[in-house]
């Protein structure tokens, strides 16, 4: 990819990225102007400005910008963050210029109209209240309110008294002063033949002018701090925050590695100590956050109160022990590797590689910002590494400990107390060729071969990348369990990445680490299985490592067991969890008497049950008799991988395809059921029933899934724009083998829960009585073949898209023929169909405090 800098006639400048040939296109205005420029009297101001600037220009009224995007397949959205704000649209190539013209329409003439404004209020309040009770989120403006300094000190979002009486004074002031050419740059990445259209097309429009804002620096408190809060939730969090140099500055890299090497990864000192060995913790991530003149360092760990006095004797002591012995060559090695391979995945799309210049030139004004971090990276010793720790923990430390709503505060700051003294006083360091096989009639570059019966190869070439991604999938999930066995699939296939015979967990994962490749499990609800992607040049060890996890996999009990504790921690906190217990309770009606009710990951009684001999036995068995494919796709013959995967199943023996039994679902009665749970939002899901994945009205369903999302939607307009009821909305579509559902998902504010339900219920009454029109029936299937095009870029999504049908016997070109029945479905069936649908029985399921009044009996469809 090509790319120039150019500054055209009305003084925007422009980074033109050339990618001749391309399907897809990306166009994003960035401003060096975020929430830092904000003052006590309009804290999340930009953030509103984000949501403000969606509703529309005197050309494009109201949501005609989010429709026309998505009229063509686009996608537009934004963001805001502390020192920038990025407004953008990814689309297919053929509406590159419908595209700029309307980001820059949006950006040149928004009309903040006060019709907009009042309830947009409402609905970024209710963002804020979800930020609320999030305890990520909570936790991270706790020690951002505690140890941040100036614009940096407040969250982003704003506060209820900001975000509930903004003015469009102060809109259109912030706007001009800020949002102006001095600040601003546009991306245009794609295709570029019609360059000189384009300019003309962004020549047409005209920024604010005004003078560059200045961005405070980033700095924390001086002091070191404690801050103790609690929180509903069922795990303790301890985060660690110690400031950093600017990525720019010489020091920067090595920090950065040093501290990634620290806590990132399972094979890091941290992870190994607090997770892996003891279980002590459930979780453990270091990184680094870079400004645009400054950074911090972040340390998180999650875990079990009763582990508090632990986890802080093993943080301090392997803290102690890096900083004054020092890491091994290999592990350093390791994150380098993985730090450039992370690099080179981000850009494998368009829309990644634009957003990776585009945030490099508004942070640092200085687009190869970027690669020459990754170039230090590269030459950074061990012993400049090892240097850097006492550095680091010899600044001051910040620590914010989230805690159960049950415990004492008071009880836990003398050992963070004492941990912050100790840190003070660290000392520095130092055959026939020919294959058979049967070829796509939509994508050249797939196959699938079979290797032997009952066993195939989907093989899909592409040479744009030097990664390739490896799916194996046996026949099996959910779909195969009882509430006895419920969760033997999941546990199953996470042993499957933890070791093999011959190779420990430990070894298995520091080839993997040092050689930057991701491997992972899973288990859905009629497969199970592996996924790896790596790089291609380490393809030929990384597939000894794939292939003899999935045929010889060791089954370790201290593994098990640590899995077991994990699962059975997240079902315990799931309890605390409402937008989990909506989900798993509609699950319950709406696949009532069939597997798919069952939750993946299991129950508390099966879980504890499950015996490693169980796992044992069960995977061997499906080895033997259960059908297989495995996936490739990447940079890498279709020879050279066949022989792989013949050579690694040449002891397994062929097996019969078998005609799967489908288990039949009790029909649901219309039902309203309300959880108690003291939370600011409500969670509502309105659900029917669907029938089998292959079923015509699962084409109705993707097509009004398709009709009601995005922010153009009538959805989206009538719930959220005009209304204010809500944050989120969305419909949901779980489209499965066997069965599944369709319904419409909101969290909204508990004081308009009722509201809320009469706006879905109406919604899907008048859709019900009238269907769509025939222009808003074309209008869907222009977006589904847009987003289409959109949605298949990297090895993974061609991986993803095309496995699951092949095995269930449907083909790897099912993924085109459906839609092609939608691109060859006629109106007239479609109503027919809608209104039947949407006449069956329906489900109203809503978790929050106690409604005010009862619901409706029946759903008024």
């Amino acid at each position: 990819m090509k790319y120039e800098i150019e500054r055209l006639k009305n003084g925007l400048e422009v980074i033109f990225v050339d990618v001749p040939g391309n399907t897809s296109a990306s166009v994003q205005i960035w401003f060096r102007a975020g929430s830092t420029l904000e003052d006590k009297s309009n804290f999340g101001i930009a953030h509103f400005l984000e949501h403000m600037f969606f509703k529309g220009t005197k050309k494009r009224p109201g949501a005609k910008i989010a429709h026309d995007v998505e009229s063509y397949g686009g996608e537009i959205n934004a963001f805001t963050s502390f020192d920038y704000t990025c407004y953008y649209i990814n689309s297919p190539i053929a509406y590159f210029n419908n595209s700029i013209d309307i980001v820059m329409d949006m950006v040149s003439n928004p009309m903040f109209k006060e019709e907009d404004l009042i309830p947009e209020r409402e609905v970024v309040f209710e963002e804020y209240r979800r930020s609320q009770d999030n305890p990520g989120q909570f936790s991270f403006q706790r020690i951002q309110e505690m140890s941040f300094k100036g614009g940096y000190a407040h969250p982003i979002l704003g506060n209820e008294n900001t975000i509930k009486n903004f003015t469009r004074e102060q809109l259109t002031e912030f706007r001009n002063s800020h949002y102006n050419n001095a600040n601003a740059f546009l991306v245009v990445a794609g295709d570029l033949s019609e360059k000189e259209k384009y300019k003309k097309t962004i020549e047409s429009y005209h920024l604010p002018e005004g003078s560059f804002s200045e961005r405070p620096s980033f700095s924390l408190q001086k002091k070191s701090t404690i801050e103790i809060h609690k929180k509903d939730v069922r795990m303790c969090q301890l985060t660690m925050a110690i400031e950093c140099p600017p990525m720019k500055s010489n020091g920067a890299a090595a920090e950065d590695l040093a501290y990634n090497a620290l806590g990132y990864g399972e094979t890091s000192p941290l992870y190994k100590n607090l997770v892996l060995r003891n279980t002590l913790a459930n979780n453990c991530t270091s990184s680094s956050m870079f400004f645009a003149d400054g950074g911090i360092h972040f340390l998180r760990i999650n875990f079990p109160k009763e582990n508090y006095q632990k986890v802080m004797s093993e943080l301090e002591k392997t803290i102690s022990e890096v900083s004054t012995v020092g890491l091994k060559e290999s592990d350093i090695k390791k994150i380098k590797n993985q730090y450039v391979a992370a690099k080179i995945y981000e850009k494998e799309s368009l829309e990644s590689y634009a957003f990776s210049l585009g945030s490099s030139y508004a942070g640092a004004k200085d687009l190869d910002v970027e690669q020459e971090f990754i170039d230090k990276i590269r030459k950074i010793s061990l012993k400049e590494v090892n240097k850097k720790y006492s550095e680091i923990f010899g600044r001051s430390i910040h620590l914010s400990l989230q805690l159960p709503n049950d415990l004492k505060p008071q009880e836990f700051k003398p050992r963070l107390t004492e941990f912050k003294k100790k840190l003070a006083q660290i000392k520095k360091t130092g055959k026939d060729n020919t294959i058979k096989s049967t070829k796509s009639k939509y994508d050249p570059a797939t196959q699938v071969i079979e290797v032997k019966p009952g066993i195939k190869l989907l093989y899909r070439y592409n040479s744009i990348t030097p990664t390739f991604v490896m799916h194996a999938y046996l026949k099996g999930g959910l779909v195969d369990e009882t509430v006895k066995t419920n969760g033997l699939y999941s546990l199953m296939s996470s042993q499957l990445t933890k070791g093999y015979k011959g190779l420990s967990y430990e070894k298995l994962k520091l080839d993997l680490d040092s050689r930057s490749t991701m491997f992972n499990s899973f288990s859905g609800k009629n497969a199970y299985g592996i996924t790896m992607h790596g790089q291609i040049e380490h393809f030929s060890d990384l597939s000894k490592h794939f292939f003899k996890s999935l045929i010889t996999p060791s089954f370790q009990s201290k593994s098990l067991n640590h899995e077991k504790k994990l699962i059975l921690r997240t079902i315990e906190a799931n309890k605390a969890d409402p937008t989990r217990q909506c989900f798993t309770e509609a699950t319950n009606i709406l696949f009532k008497g069939h597997p798919y009710s069952l939750s993946t990951i299991g129950n508390e009684k099966s879980i504890r049950s499950i015996k490693k001999d169980d796992l044992i036995k069960k995977h061997e068995k499906n080895l033997k008799s259960k059908e297989m494919l495995i996936t490739f796709c990447g940079d890498l013959s279709v020879e050279e991988v066949l022989e792989k995967v013949e050579f690694y199943f040449s002891d397994l023996k062929p097996r019969k395809e078998k005609k799967k039994e489908i288990k039949k679902i009790e029909k649901i009665k219309t039902l309203n059921k309300h959880i108690d749970f003291d939370r600011e939002q409500t969670q509502i899901l309105i659900a029917t029933q669907t029938k089998k994945l292959t079923a015509k009205e699962n084409v109705v369903f993707k097509m009004l899934t398709t009709h009601l999302s995005g922010q153009s939607s009538e959805l989206f307009v009538d719930v959220r724009d005009r209304k204010g009821l809500c944050y989120v909305a969305q419909p949901i579509h779980m489209n499965a083998l066997e069965a599944g559902y369709w319904g419409i998902y909101m969290a909204s504010g508990h004081d308009k829960t009722l509201e809320a339900i009469d706006a879905i219920n109406s919604i899907l009454a008048k859709i019900q009585r009238e269907g769509l029109s025939k222009s808003n029936f074309n209008r869907i299937k222009k977006m589904i073949e847009g987003q289409n095009q959109l949605n298949l870029q990297v090895n993974d999504d061609y991986a993803n898209v095309y496995s699951v049908p092949t095995l269930h016997g449907l083909g790897s070109d099912y993924f085109y023929k459906a839609n092609k029945e939608i691109s060859d479905f006629k109106h007239e069936d479609f109503q027919r169909i809608v209104k039947k649908v949407l006449s069956q029985n329906w489900i109203t399921i809503t978790v929050g405090k106690p409604l005010d009044k009862e619901m409706s009996p029946k759903i008024r469809l």
